[in-house]
């Protein structure tokens, strides 16, 4: 481990620092951040056995059939999973397991229910101090409250990365100093489970330097799974890219605007779209945030995006999210995290749980 790595306590957040070769990072975060990894494998172990009837050792076996697709995709990222295994005295397997979760459970013919995600981008044409703003809530289970981490990454070769995650996986939500930004949505298709993971794509295009190199990053092989991608760039530029295992679309803002949360909007796609069916306050919160801000069209400001993040309207299943009791335990989900990043001067604010109760904090 490198000796320029360092672990930092923020309130409800825990900073690791780390740079050095692919390795020494993931080792920083295997080390530094054991107990998030070990909460993600406990909170994964159970879901599989819940939604496919899943042992965790079939799981990780399972996840060795990714191991080719990501050398292929980027064998630096291979080796920072390994670090990561090492750092926290686990096996690599189950850092595999982390980083093809979604994949995984797919391949098993069983569907993981779709993470219940917000997020919009906002352009210099519609923010009222010609910033571009990028923001989301990440609805899932509320015991990966405790899993989230920041990691801030100096790798060599490549930009430096801030991003938001879940102990063990080594791509999320964030941006890199190169000034590209990227939020997540799930989506669901029928698709093929053998291809690249979703959250090594996420890491793709945070070592990214243009979004043109974002776009090819996402396309850069077949993906296992549906996603959605919201980029957005320090230049002023933003873009959202839906991508299935089969195709992709793109969509520049109007007026300024993006939004996307859990179902497709390219008519091509919509066919094959499971995810409608699975979540339906998907509607509901799309339409709201963008009714919220085509109201302040031109003058939207960073507070107005976190105001939108907080609402209720449609509680419990609203933007900001909170565990529905009538559901059964396995359904629940809530707000895990809220992120706020203004892309123009490459600063964050983050907060864990729901927006609502919680202040966003700059890290």
């Amino acid at each position: 481990m490198c000796s320029s790595d360092l672990m930092i306590m923020m309130k409800d957040f825990k900073i690791i620092e780390a740079a050095g070769t692919p390795y020494e990072i993931g080792f920083a975060h295997g080390e530094q951040g054991r107990e998030e990894v070990l909460c993600s494998i406990a909170t994964y172990k159970e879901m599989f056995k819940t939604y496919a009837n899943l042992g965790w050792e079939e799981a990780k076996h399972r996840s060795r059939a990714y191991i080719e697709h990501i050398s292929r995709y980027d064998s630096d990222l291979l080796e920072e999973i390994r670090g990561v295994a090492a750092g926290a005295s686990v096996e690599l397997e189950d850092i595999l397991a982390l980083n093809a979760r979604s994949e995984v459970i797919l391949m098993s013919g069983s569907k993981m229910p779709s993470d219940g995600c917000t997020a919009v981008a906002v352009t210099p044409e519609s923010t009222q101090d010609r910033h571009t703003i990028l923001a989301q809530n990440w609805d899932w289970k509320g015991r990966q409250i405790e899993a989230v981490l920041v990691l801030k990454i100096i790798q060599q070769d490549k930009p430096a990365i801030t991003m938001v995650t879940e102990g063990g996986i080594i791509g999320k939500v964030g941006f890199n100093d190169a000034g590209i930004g990227v939020c997540l949505n799930a989506l669901g298709t029928v698709g093929n489970p053998y291809g690249l993971p979703l959250h090594i794509v996420l890491r793709g295009i945070l070592d990214s330097r243009k979004l043109s190199d974002a776009i090819q990053k996402i396309n850069a092989q077949p993906n296992a799974c549906a996603a959605n991608y919201l980029l957005a760039a320090k230049c002023g530029e933003a873009l959202d890219v839906e991508k299935s295992p089969v195709d992709f679309e793109v969509f520049y803002p109007e007026r300024g605007m993006l939004v996307h949360t859990n179902h497709f909007l390219c008519d091509r796609m919509k066919p094959a779209d499971t995810s409608r069916f699975m979540a339906h306050d998907t509607f509901l919160r799309y339409g709201l945030a963008r009714k919220m801000l085509e109201d302040k069209k031109g003058v939207v400001t960073a507070d107005n995006v976190k105001e939108i993040l907080a609402v209720h309207k449609d509680y419990p299943d609203s933007i900001c999210r909170h565990e529905d009791e009538l559901d059964p335990d396995g359904l629940r989900m809530c707000t895990v995290f809220s992120i706020v990043m203004d892309m123009t001067t490459l600063k964050m604010e983050l907060l864990r749980g729901n927006p609502c109760e919680n202040k966003y904090r700059e890290v």
